[in-house]
């Protein structure tokens, strides 16, 4: 299984509370091994700027450099300075400074360089057009890591929470995420202590065939559908050793069933799996993950089909 003892943080340059620092600091209260890397990107622009001599171009680099690292020693501090709780115990936080052509790109490279374990981005809200015409930072990470990347949002974080994991049966590549997805899940629950619970949609969609069958009753067909998802989860549940109550399935869409469920079992860390679509197909179809992450209140933990986890540690595969 896979353990969190090397975490790279995003550092968001222009937002003074940093989300994905104060959550890695809060995984890292339960784990002393965990090295902490808070990563401030800087765009490089010296492409842009022509009529700079090299010893001026260097200058002006250096001098971009020191506030950058400035601020970012900063931002260290301050969120370290929340949490008063911890100043008896060693956090050990890294900074790292690095020049970039291309944010997305950077962001992709170090997080794909081998050195980490789990990446903690920020949320950020996506808007409409950003959703069909561009690929936002976080959607690129999440279709492209290869290791599982926390989304965290502003809420409250800390023992005995719920941890919610989507299962899904519609496929065997879909159920063997199941599988990584409850591993991920339990390891979480070991360090903080919470429980886990298993959420499911079951969509029904009738058959347009169907609606020609004399006698034929929609309902019966909603229920046996229904009845099959049930008894999917609950023997997923049997063979990891889940409690039947701890089990929760409804009716509808996964878009529109698992915020719903999660809001109910005032869910604060939800793992789900991404199919990791890119390009225009991305755009006119998306998939479940990326259709949740901005009405789900709470952490999301996504795997997608590009990580792979063993019970040896952490092991990528590339299409």
């Amino acid at each position: 299984m896979r353990q969190y003892n090397n975490i790279l943080v995003i550092i968001e340059p222009k937002k003074d509370h940093q989300l994905a620092l104060e959550r890695a600091i809060q995984i890292a209260r339960f784990n002393p091994k965990v090295v902490i890397t808070a990563l401030r990107l800087i765009y490089d622009f010296t492409n842009e700027v022509h009529f700079l001599g090299k010893k001026a171009e260097r200058d002006t680099q250096q001098d971009a450099e020191e506030v950058a690292r400035g601020e970012l020693e900063r931002q260290i501090a301050d969120t370290l300075a929340l949490h008063p709780e911890l100043k008896d115990k060693k956090i050990n936080i890294e900074p790292k400074l690095q020049w970039v052509r291309d944010i997305a790109e950077g962001m992709l490279l170090e997080t794909n360089s081998g050195k980490y374990d789990l990446l903690i981005k920020g949320a950020n809200h996506h808007g409409i057009l950003d959703s069909i015409i561009f690929t936002p930072h976080d959607w690129n990470l999440l279709r492209h890591s290869l290791i599982p990347v926390v989304i965290a949002k502003d809420h409250p974080w800390d023992e005995d929470n719920t941890i919610v994991v989507a299962v899904d049966f519609t496929s065997s590549e879909k159920q063997l995420m199941n599988i990584l997805l409850l591993r991920e899940a339990q390891l979480l629950a070991t360090i903080t202590k919470s429980k886990i619970h298993l959420v499911n949609s079951a969509p029904v969609v009738l058959p347009t065939v169907m609606l020609e069958v004399p006698n034929y009753a929609p309902e019966l067909y909603a229920e046996s559908i229904l009845a099959e998802h049930k008894r999917r989860i609950m023997e997923f549940a049997k063979m990891h050793s889940i409690p039947e109550n701890q089990c929760h399935i409804a009716e509808g869409m996964p878009d529109d069933v698992l915020p719903k469920l999660c809001q109910k079992l005032h869910a604060n860390t939800v793992f789900i799996g991404s199919l990791g679509r890119s390009g225009f197909g991305a755009a006119l179809v998306g998939n479940t993950c990326e259709e949740i992450v901005d009405f789900i209140n709470a952490d999301l933990f996504v795997l997608n089909h590009k990580t792979v986890t063993n019970d040896k540690g952490t092991a990528h595969t590339q299409e």
